[in-house]
C-alpha cells in the first residue's frame, strides 16, 4: 500500500480520536454541571475556598482529555470526576446535618430537593419519603407553603414565626430565601426552570425552633399573673379579718382572737408563699449548676422526718424510714436535696389524710440512687396525676383548699430531680397506695 494512503488512514483516525474526544470533554463537564449546581450553592456560603479548589481539579482533570488515548482513559475520568463530586456532596451533606437549625432546598415546584437530619427528626421523618414529596404534602402547613410561593413569584426573602400543631406544638421561625442560578439543562423536566428567563430556580428554607422560647414566655406570665392572685388572696382576706377587730371596738375577746388567729394562719400561708417562690426561683436561676458536696442521705432524711415531727402529729401521720445501709453517700446539693425531701413529707402531710401512713425507702447500686415515698391517704384523682408537678395547681380533694400551702411544693421537687438528671414517678389510687419513685444517678 501506498506511504500516501497511510498517511490519510492515520490523519483520519487522528480527527476521529479528536472529535471523540471533544464531544466526551462537553458531555461530561455538562453532566458535572448538572450534578454540582444545589451542592456547591450550599457549599458555597459555608466553604467557598473548598469549591474553587474541586472546580479547579475537575478542570485540570477535563484539560488533560485531550492527552488521553482511547475509551478506557475516558472511562477512568469519568470515574474520578464521579467520586469526587461523592465525596463533595457527602461533606456538604455532613455539614448540613451537623448545624442544629433544619435546613431544606424547595424546587420552583414545591418538592422537595433536599432537607437536613435537624429538620427530619423534628418532624419524625424519614429522608427517602420527605425527598420528592410536595412541602404541602410533608407539613400539611398552608403559612409554609404561601412563604414558599411568595418567594418565587416576588423574588423576596420572606420570615415568620409559625405553629405546627401536632400532639405537642412546634413553634418555628421559617425564613425562605430564593436561590437563581443559569442553567444548561433546559431539557430536563426534573429541574426547575423559569420558562422566560432559562435560569433555575430553588428555594433555601431555614427553620430555627423557638417552642422552648415560646413555652418559657408564656410560663413566665402565666406565673406572674399566678403569684400576683395567690399573693392578693391571703392579703385580702387579712385585711377583712383586721377591719372586723377594728369595727367590733375590741369589745368581743372571743371575736376578736378567732380572727386574728385567722390572720396569722393567712399570714403563715403567705409566708409559705414567698419561701417557695424565693426556692423556685433559686433552683430555676441555677437550672445547670448544682454546688456539690458529699452527703449523707441517710441522714438528711433522718433530719427532715425530725423537722416536721410536730405537724405529722397534729395531722395524725406516722413516718417509717426504711434504708438499706446505715449510711448511703451521695455527691450532690445538700439544700436542694433537703428541699425535695421536705416538700414531698409536707405535701403527704398536708393532702394524704388524718391516719395516714407515709413509708419512706432509701437504696442504691452502683450507678443510681433509689428513693420512694410511699402512703395509704386520699391519694390523687386520676384526671389531676398529669399535672401535679404544674406550678399553683390544687386538685379536687376537698383537703386542696382547707390546708396551708403555696402550689408550689411539688414544681420544686420535680426541678430539683431534673437538676440532678433524674426520673421521678408518680402513680395513686385513691384510699389504697400513692407512691413517690424517684431514681437520681450517681454521676451528675
Amino acid at each position: 500500500m501506498p506511504l500516501e494512503i497511510y498517511i490519510y488512514l492515520l490523519i483520519a483516525i487522528v480527527l476521529i480520536l479528536l472529535t471523540l474526544t471533544i464531544y466526551y470533554r462537553f458531555k461530561i463537564r455538562n453532566i458535572y454541571k448538572r450534578f454540582t449546581k444545589i451542592p456547591d450553592i450550599l457549599s458555597s456560603g459555608i466553604s467557598g475556598s473548598g469549591n474553587k479548589k474541586f472546580i479547579t481539579s475537575i478542570e485540570n482533570k477535563s484539560s488533560r482529555l485531550n492527552t488521553y488515548n482511547g475509551f478506557q482513559n475516558i472511562k477512568e475520568l469519568v470515574n474520578n470526576i464521579s467520586e469526587q463530586f461523592k465525596r463533595n456532596s457527602k461533606l456538604t451533606d455532613t455539614i448540613l446535618d451537623s448545624v442544629s437549625m433544619g435546613i431544606m432546598i424547595v424546587g420552583s415546584d414545591r418538592k422537595i430537593i433536599k432537607i437536613n437530619n435537624p429538620l427530619l427528626s423534628l418532624f419524625h421523618l424519614e429522608n427517602r419519603k420527605a425527598r420528592g414529596e410536595t412541602t404541602m404534602m410533608v407539613f400539611n402547613n398552608v403559612k409554609l407553603e404561601s412563604m414558599i410561593i411568595d418567594t418565587i413569584k416576588n423574588r423576596i426573602s420572606k420570615k415568620e414565626n409559625i405553629i405546627f400543631y401536632r400532639d405537642e406544638d412546634l413553634y418555628l421561625n421559617i425564613e425562605t430565601i430564593l436561590i437563581e442560578f443559569e442553567s444548561d439543562n433546559t431539557e430536563d423536566k426534573s429541574i426547575s426552570i423559569e420558562p422566560e428567563t432559562g435560569r433555575e430556580l430553588n428555594v433555601l428554607v431555614l427553620a430555627r425552633n423557638v417552642t422552648q422560647k415560646v413555652e418559657f414566655s408564656k410560663l413566665r406570665s402565666q406565673f406572674v399573673a399566678n403569684v400576683s392572685h395567690e399573693m392578693r388572696t391571703p392579703l385580702t382576706s387579712i385585711k377583712g379579718y383586721l377591719e372586723t377587730v377594728v369595727d367590733s371596738d375590741l369589745k368581743d375577746r372571743q371575736l376578736v382572737e378567732k380572727y386574728l388567729n385567722k390572720s396569722l394562719e393567712e399570714v403563715d400561708r403567705l409566708n409559705f408563699l414567698i419561701k417557695d417562690i424565693l426556692d423556685l426561683s433559686r433552683i430555676e436561676y441555677r437550672r445547670n449548676v448544682i454546688f456539690k458536696s458529699d452527703i449523707d442521705l441517710v441522714e438528711i432524711i433522718r433530719d427532715s422526718i425530725d423537722s416536721v415531727d410536730i405537724l405529722a402529729e397534729e395531722n395524725s401521720i406516722a413516718i417509717e424510714f426504711e434504708h438499706a445501709k446505715n449510711s448511703i453517700k451521695y455527691r450532690s446539693d445538700e439544700e436542694l436535696f433537703r428541699q425535695l425531701i421536705g416538700n414531698i413529707i409536707k405535701n403527704t402531710i398536708f393532702y394524704s389524710g388524718s391516719g395516714s401512713k407515709l413509708k419512706i425507702h432509701l437504696s442504691e447500686d452502683e450507678e443510681k440512687i433509689y428513693l420512694s415515698f410511699t402512703d395509704n391517704g386520699n391519694g390523687i384523682a386520676k384526671e389531676d396525676l398529669p399535672y401535679i408537678f404544674q406550678r399553683f395547681f390544687r386538685g379536687k380533694s376537698p383537703y386542696s383548699s382547707k390546708r396551708i400551702g403555696s402550689g408550689l411544693g411539688l414544681s420544686i421537687v420535680k426541678h430539683t430531680v431534673d437538676l440532678h438528671g433524674g426520673k421521678i414517678k408518680v402513680t395513686s389510687r385513691p384510699n389504697i397506695e400513692t407512691s413517690f419513685d424517684i431514681v437520681l444517678p450517681k454521676d451528675i
